[in-house]
């Protein structure tokens, strides 16, 4: 399976860890910002909405959005009974509904508010601002009542969600209210395997980008 990917993709980075965790090999294609390679017209052919990370399957199927490459891999290579992805429809909707908040809620409030701040240096926005702790209390809420962020035991989800979340930790995001997440957070560091690894991969990586992206700005 080929998995186009960067490693400053928190949802880049969920997909390697859940590989990691079920010792899949893929044939990893790095894309590179700076090359543009992103808007390819070959890369464009495989994807339309050119986004990472995109794995293709067989050769031929490609699945593009984050989410369901993760239920499809913890589908096809977990093992059986696996609570990665549980097979019983209401834990499985529960596992799905913060699959969509982390890409639907968390991770666009985190790129609305941000995006301007890291990449032009713009004033913050503070309805932004706003919105994002909002979308934090919500995930940090609902860990009150649960080990992990579908219940009791690490799901897809958490791959999901503590990637994005170490994308605010990256960012200096004061999570020093969210007893819960914080918690949350070193717990799946514990558990999932590579995550630390893949981490620092990541944030040495933001940190040459940033270096290159800001060189000669005022």
């Amino acid at each position: 399976m080929d998995l186009y990917y960067n490693i400053l993709s928190p949802p880049s980075r969920a997909i390697l860890l859940l590989g990691e965790a079920l010792n899949i090999r893929f044939n990893l294609i790095s894309l590179d910002v700076h090359r543009k390679d992103y808007v390819n017209v070959e890369f464009k052919k495989i994807n339309p909405q050119h986004t990472v990370p995109t794995l293709v399957v067989d050769g031929v199927h490609a699945i593009c959005e984050p989410g369901a490459i993760l239920c499809y891999l913890a589908e096809r290579f977990g093992p059986p009974g696996s609570v990665l992805y549980p097979s019983e429809p209401l834990r499985r909707a529960i596992v799905n509904q913060w699959l969509l908040f982390e890409c639907g809620t968390l991770y666009k409030c985190i790129i609305a508010y941000y995006s301007p701040v890291v990449l032009e240096r713009a004033t913050p926005v503070d309805a932004d601002r706003q919105k994002l702790e909002e979308a934090v209390a919500i995930l940090d809420g609902s860990l009150q009542r649960n080990t992990f962020a579908a219940g009791d035991h690490l799901t897809v989800a958490d791959y999901s969600l503590v990637c994005t979340v170490s994308l605010l930790v990256l960012l200096k995001f004061d999570l020093t209210p969210y007893e819960s997440v914080r918690s949350w957070y070193e717990r799946c560091k514990g558990v999932i395997a590579g995550y630390s690894e893949i981490t620092q991969r990541a944030v040495t990586m933001f940190q040459n980008w940033m270096e290159n992206e800001h060189k000669g700005k005022p």
